[in-house]
This record gives structure tokens, sequence and C-alpha cells, in this order.
């Protein structure tokens, strides 16, 4: 499957996709909580391997 995105798309998702997995890792412990944050840590981790620089932004 073959995903084009923009960089303002990627720079978009990637900083939802963190200060959503903040918020979950606050968040009260359930079942769906840890999935929810396990599959964030995946994206985000595909995101930083695909566009590296992502990692020195400051998403706030």
């Amino acid at each position: 499957m073959t995903l084009e995105l923009t960089g303002k798309e990627i720079v978009y998702l990637y900083g939802l996709l963190k200060k959503d997995l903040d918020k979950l890792e606050t968040a009260e412990s359930s079942s769906s909580v840890k999935t929810d944050i396990k599959y964030h840590k995946i994206l985000i981790k595909k995101l930083e391997t695909s566009v590296p620089r992502l990692k020195n932004l400051p998403i706030i």
C-alpha cells in the first residue's frame, strides 16, 4: 500500500499523534488505552523512521 502525504500533512499528523500520546499516557489505564498507546507509538516510530527530522521538531 502506498500513501503519499505532503510534508505539512506528515508534520500535522506527527504532532497530533505526539500530543494525543501524551494525553493517553496520563489517562487512566485500561486495555483500550494501552492498545491506543501501543498503536500511537508504532505510528510515531514509522513516521520518525521515514522522516528522521521529525524528532527535532518542537511539538508543544
